[in-house]
């Protein structure tokens, strides 16, 4: 009897949380949007015969299970506190570093086939685009993460995927000069504040030193950091690397960077969809998603105009979200700056380069999501 008891207790356990989480789901409404995350959540995938035959259904279930669990961010903050006692350093894939600096992890994460699939699709493209606009007008930015930079920071025998070789095999593919390589300048300065403790995303300042070294690899004149006014817009930021784990740890602060020369500039996003004559909106500073302060968060397109450009010359950012917080530099030279999301973008960018004239190139992208990401195809038409 006593043995019969020991086997059925986990069972009726496990159904007991299986019923309460159907009655939670059940009370209340389903999340589509968790904004601790900035992310879609999983919802209740389709029931068929085929669905469950390939497997489909189980899959979606589970991330259904996982994503909609009662008290999430709490759970996940159980989680990491009882890891963090056992003495692990590396949790859900971020790296607790010194002074609790949250830093991402990609290494296992990645597809090989993917990362060589992309880098061919990179070089074919950039060698259309230099034979077409001029080896000068075009380059590549693939934006070390912090996990490449702030090694001082990391846990000991922390690893990561090879950025350095990411970098030396984009550059043997694509037109020689045409993959700046901004590895050496970022680790010379990583005493700096170059990326955010909570956030996989470099600070404005990563960026300036970013803009400074593409301006002056195409022949243009950067302006110096003397040219702007540094303005903290809030200092409550917490990223999605902290929401990976939910630990305490001090927030970051975003700063944002105005000409004192007397410049206007115009945006325009998706075709006119939204039209502002800043570079900013304000709005997302309230919010959990605040690093959408740089340009509005993501968007198919984007374009900006600049009175402090030069005339008939247009530059096209095809781009991660890195490039948020660069372009408000790179505008300052061109008449027209338009970014480019893949992600959410239909047309060719071929295409679109020879329908608008464009005079300039830029592909910017950190290492990470350039290795991850599915749509570089776009760039092949």
């Amino acid at each position: 009897m006593k043995n019969k008891l020991k086997t059925a207790l986990p069972i009726a356990t496990f159904l007991l949380l299986i019923a309460a989480i159907a009655l939670w789901n059940l009370i209340r409404p389903v999340k589509v949007f968790s904004e601790n995350e900035n992310r879609l959540l999983a919802q209740f995938p389709s029931f068929t015969a085929e669905t469950v035959r390939d497997g489909s259904f189980t899959e979606g279930y589970e991330e259904y299970l996982a994503d909609q669990f009662p008290v999430r961010d709490g759970w996940i903050s159980l989680k990491t506190r009882t890891e963090l006692l056992s003495g692990r350093r590396e949790i859900n894939n971020v790296f607790i570093g010194k002074g609790n600096w949250l830093i991402d992890k990609y290494d296992g994460t990645l597809s090989q086939e993917r990362i060589d699939g992309n880098l061919k699709l990179l070089g074919d493209f950039t060698t259309y685009a230099a034979q077409t606009l001029g080896q000068d007008h075009v380059r590549v930015l693939l934006v070390p993460t912090a996990s490449a930079v702030l090694t001082d920071k990391l846990p000991p025998f922390a690893h990561d995927f090879d950025q350095q070789a990411l970098l030396d095999e984009a550059a043997s593919l694509c037109p020689e000069g045409t993959v700046l390589n901004l590895l050496p300048l970022l680790q010379e300065k990583q005493s700096e504040y170059l990326y955010y403790r909570t956030d996989h995303h470099w600070t404005t300042l990563g960026a300036y030193y970013g803009y400074s070294a593409w301006a002056e690899s195409v022949g243009l004149t950067p302006w110096s950091r003397d040219s702007f006014t540094e303005d903290t817009v809030t200092e409550s930021f917490y990223g999605t690397t902290y929401s990976k784990i939910n630990l305490p740890v001090t927030p970051d602060s975003i700063v944002r960077f105005t000409p004192k020369e007397d410049v206007s500039y115009h945006m325009t996003i998706n075709l006119g969809e939204k039209e502002s004559d800043s570079l900013y909106a304000p709005e997302y500073l309230e919010k959990k998603d605040k690093y959408s302060y740089f340009l509005g968060g993501n968007n198919p397109i984007v374009e900006i105009t600049s009175s402090a450009g030069e005339p008939g010359r247009k530059l096209l950012i095809v781009k991660d979200s890195y490039s948020h917080c660069f372009a408000p530099f790179a505008a300052n030279h061109f008449e027209t700056t338009t970014l480019l999301d893949l992600r959410y973008f239909n047309m060719g960018v071929r295409q679109y380069m020879e329908e608008n004239g464009i005079t300039d190139v830029l592909v910017l992208y950190s290492t990470a999501n350039f290795a991850d990401d599915r749509y570089l195809s776009t760039l092949s038409r």
